[in-house]
């Protein structure tokens, strides 16, 4: 389904925008200084090494996200750090927005896409609170298209996310599945659908043990990192601080999901609700066993969560527009 470029549609496009500027910068001025400062430097750095030396022999384990060094590599982004750097500004700056153009395509009410993007803006703790570098944005952006996406468009966008960070859009995809099928009339439709994404994973995989083979690529993956570890050691993480797991997509995110998840109780969208308490367990479960915190959360949680959204404004507006025809007739009636 493609947007038409409305008056509204644009508007809608610019508000995003600027939302997600202001919530990039904000407060920190100016960018320059910003780009430079030590904590946002490091992993920025480890990707730009590797985006340099994209076609040589590696075993350095974020060498496993080969997207977007390789468009820095084909776009010269490379040449140093800071072209790098705004690269990875300019794409964590389209989140927003592809969620908006996303959104119109599900969402029919203009005012409803508008509160959508304001409380993903308000919800969304990546944005403010991102680390350049990492292909993070470029994975969120490519998840957000699929969620959004019908038929075989999904296939390409997840197989290119799988591309950009195969074990978190691997785990992104299972985590999003009941909500993206959620809309589909029968079983057999719902099985389609999931195909889909199952065909974009491991097309990604095949590309990606091609693509090792050809360079010489000997990495050590996330799984061997979760086998040297063992359970033990992230339990450990947990229980020294449990709260503070808890709240890694912050406490803004948690109270409007439980408002959200009140609003759909009461209107019985039981399918909605058990689709996102199933994506925010896998969430969590991904979180328990990394180290990387927001980060895992936000790339993992995204696809389920518009979909969470999307469920919550249609119920929402549909409410409104019945309220509408049957009220309206009533106060004409009662006036003449």
């Amino acid at each position: 389904m493609k947007t038409p470029f409305t008056i509204p549609t644009v508007l809608l496009l610019t508000i995003s925008i600027l939302i997600g500027a202001y919530q990039f910068f904000h407060p920190v001025h100016p960018i320059a200084q910003y780009l430079t400062s030590p904590q946002r430097v490091f992993l920025a750095d480890n990707y730009w090494t590797f985006a340099d030396s994209i076609f040589q022999p590696q075993t350095v384990p974020w060498a496993e996200s080969i997207l977007m060094p390789l468009l820095a590599k084909l776009l010269g982004a490379t040449s140093d750090l800071l072209a790098f750097q705004f690269l990875s500004v300019f794409l964590t700056l389209c989140i927003l927005p592809v969620f908006c153009l996303m959104l119109l395509q599900q969402v029919k009410n203009s005012l409803a896409v508008l509160l959508g993007v304001v409380v993903f803006a308000m919800t969304f703790r990546f944005l403010p609170d991102h680390i350049l570098g990492s292909p993070d944005p470029l994975t969120i952006i490519l998840i957000l298209l699929a969620a959004g996406s019908q038929k075989k468009a999904v296939t390409l966008y997840i197989f290119l996310a799988g591309l950009s960070h195969f074990s978190l859009a691997a785990v992104a995809a299972i985590a999003m599945l009941p909500l993206h099928t959620l809309a589909m009339p029968s079983s057999e439709s719902k099985l389609i659908k999931a195909k889909y994404l199952c065909a974009g994973l491991v097309l990604s995989k095949i590309a990606l043990i091609a693509w090792y083979w050809m360079f010489d690529y000997h990495l050590f993956s996330r799984w061997d990192f979760i086998i040297d570890k063992g359970l033990s050691h992230f339990w450990q993480l947990f229980i020294n601080n449990p709260i503070a797991f808890l709240y890694t997509p912050g406490r803004v995110f948690g109270l409007i999901s439980l408002l959200i998840m009140g609003y759909l109780l009461f209107k019985r969208s039981y399918a909605a609700l058990i689709g996102y308490c199933f994506a925010l367990a896998v969430t969590y479960l991904a979180l328990f066993i990394t180290l990387d915190g927001l980060r895992i959360f936000s790339v993992v949680i995204v696809g389920a969560y518009f979909h969470f959204l999307v469920c919550w404004l249609n119920c929402l507006f549909k409410s409104r527009d019945q309220s509408k025809s049957v009220v309206a007739p009533a106060l004409k009636e009662a006036t003449q």
